[in-house]
Parts: structure tokens; sequence; C-alpha cells
């Protein structure tokens, strides 16, 4: 029997985009499109042979409808549950404040384990990774027709563009959804991956070091430190991840990620060295990522937290329509669903 349901492109699969598809799963046949090779836009893992690193989002907090959308994934497993010793660290590597517990979720193992989970349970009819859309053209019918990579896929009675500003309004047409993407400004992040060599581990360096969790720096350069290793659902083999202030790494955006990482490393240990338990001279593994499109510097000024053209039938949603949080990703990609909805 033909499937009669209206067809729906998604680019992008961050926590946006993966909301939306869900909202919309059996309302619709849904195309998951990613320039990536996994699902999950910054909640992303790196893995090297010795250790994984969560590289992008680190942990994510969750109100009552994201908690709902979650339960499936954590009765399977694939999210669970953690509240970090979160601590602020002085320039010195002094404790100055321990902050209040508070529970958070993450991904297990790792935090790109929840694309795979959400598309696991949701099955959607069609997904396309390491495809990049580089076109987007609305045909004589009013459907319409993507390129992505050499690639043609077509007939789409409705696109979602979950994806960075910059990178939405160069697939728009000329028109307000366009200008109002161009008119959000994006900071970048710069993240340090860190892991010993096992034959470091030593009696004199604790197997939990560092004794938090998470640290707030208070640094012009470093503003977090996660000891990943700590997470549930990890790996005890220590990991240590640093992101950077989004100043600072907008001040040094053309320096190459090689150098950007030497210094970054250079600052941690002459900070926090004995903190960490650490050794610049023992590392089994060390790297640096930009993340051009970290966080929006003042979200969309938007009430709906999307964009939609219902007879246009384009969309457009991402956490930088409310804020810089995952929560903020997963309220816009549910609302424009909602929108979406009324428009099939």
């Amino acid at each position: 029997m033909q499937n009669l349901l209206p067809k729906i492109a998604i680019i992008g699969t961050g926590i946006a985009g993966l909301a939306c598809a869900a909202q919309l799963h059996g309302h619709a046949a849904i195309s998951l499109f990613d320039k990536s090779r996994g699902l999950g836009g910054r909640m992303a893992t790196r893995r090297s042979e010795l250790v994984a690193f969560d590289h992008g989002v680190s942990r994510f907090s969750a109100d009552a409808d994201f908690a709902a959308f979650l339960e499936p994934l954590t009765a399977a497993g694939s999210v669970l549950a953690w509240s970090p010793n979160t601590v602020r660290l002085s320039p010195q590597g002094a404790i100055t404040q321990t902050l209040p517990a508070r529970r958070q979720w993450v991904a297990s193992p790792g935090m790109s384990s929840l694309g795979r989970a959400v598309l696991a349970h949701y099955q959607f009819d069609a997904v396309h990774l390491g495809a990049a859309v580089g076109a987007l053209e609305r045909q004589a019918d009013h459907r319409y027709r993507l390129q992505a990579d050499g690639q043609i896929y077509e007939n789409f009675d409705r696109v979602i563009l979950a994806m960075p500003p910059a990178q939405a309004a160069a697939l728009l047409p000329q028109g307000a959804m366009r200008q109002a993407c161009e008119s959000v400004a994006m900071q970048p992040c710069h993240t340090l991956m860190l892991a010993p060599q096992l034959e470091s581990e030593t009696a004199s360096t604790p197997e939990d070091a560092p004794e938090w969790d998470v640290a707030l720096v208070d640094d012009p350069m470093l503003e977090l430190i996660i000891a990943n290793h700590r997470k549930p659902g990890r790996d005890r083999q220590r990991a240590i991840v640093v992101q950077t202030q989004h100043q600072w790494s907008a001040e040094h955006i053309d320096v190459p990620a090689a150098e950007l990482g030497a210094l970054i490393q250079a600052r941690l240990f002459d900070l926090f060295g004995d903190t960490l338990g650490l050794s610049p001279k023992a590392l089994a593994y060390h790297s640096c990522h930009r993340w051009l499109y970290a966080a929006a510097a003042k979200p969309l000024p938007n009430p709906q937290g999307f964009l939609f053209d219902a007879a246009g039938g384009l969309g457009v949603a991402g956490d930088w329509c409310l804020g810089t949080r995952v929560r903020h990703g997963f309220a816009s990609g549910t609302a424009l669903a909602a929108a979406v909805k009324t428009s099939l």
C-alpha cells in the first residue's frame, strides 16, 4: 500500500532536529539528513584507542516535557541521571565554592549515544549521514528537492532546518526568515581532551582525581573542566575535558587547533596540574576541537522559539532560537513540530 503521509526532510540531527522528528513521527514520513557521520550535533563523543571524551555538551538538565521525552531512553539505559559534584576554582586551583547538587542527565556510554537511542526508538523512514545539503529548491508542484553531496532527494512537502543560524540562512531564500537567521551571532568554543598513559597511574595519583566532577574556572581562557570518567556509564580510565571561554576563542578563531591546544594545555597545567593529577609528559592522548557555533551570543528575539513559513513549507529550529542549552534546543524543535502538524 502506498504511503500517503506527507514527506518531511529534517536537516540537522542535534537535539532540536531529533525532538522535531520525534514529535512528527506517525504524522509524516521523516527523512533525517546530517553532514556528520553520526547523529547528535554538539552532543558528541570523541573516541581514541584508550578512552572516550564527551567533547561537546557535557551534561544537560530537563524540564517536565523533556523528561517525558527521555523516559523510554532512560528505561533502555541510554540516558542516565547524574548529580555532579560541581565546584568553582580559583586561578590557584583552590575550591572557592561548592555548588548545590543538581540532577542532570548524560547519555550512555557517550553523549553521542542519545542520537542513536532516539533513532532506535522511533525508527524514522530514512537517515542520511555524511550528507551535507548544499542546495534546497522548491519545485513547480511546491514540493522540495534537496541536493546533498551529489545525490538528489525530492518530493518533500516540508523542510526543517535544525542547524546553526548561518548554515540555515545559506539554504533559505531571501526573506524575513533568512534575515532573522542572519541577525543571530554565534560564539565559538574550543575543547581540549586529555588522557594519561596507563603506566602513569601510580599509587601517588589517586584514581578518583580530581576530587570533583565539574569545575567552573575563574580565568580569561578556561571556562570549564569536566572529569569525564566520573560520569555514570563511563570507563574509569581518567579522561579530562576542558572548554574555553567564548570571548577567548573568538579572539583566537583563526589560530590552528593544534597550536591552540598547546596553549590551552600549557595554561591548564600551569594553573591546575596538581589538582588534576596529570603530567604533561605522561599523556597518552591530547587533542583540541573547535566548535565554531557553540552558543548564541543573544538568542533569537522570537517568543515562539522557532521560525516557520506555513505557506512556503519551511521551518527553522535550534537552541539559539531560545537560549544556549540542550533544553532550549528540545523546546524549539518540539514547538516547531506542533506548528508543522497544524499545517499538514
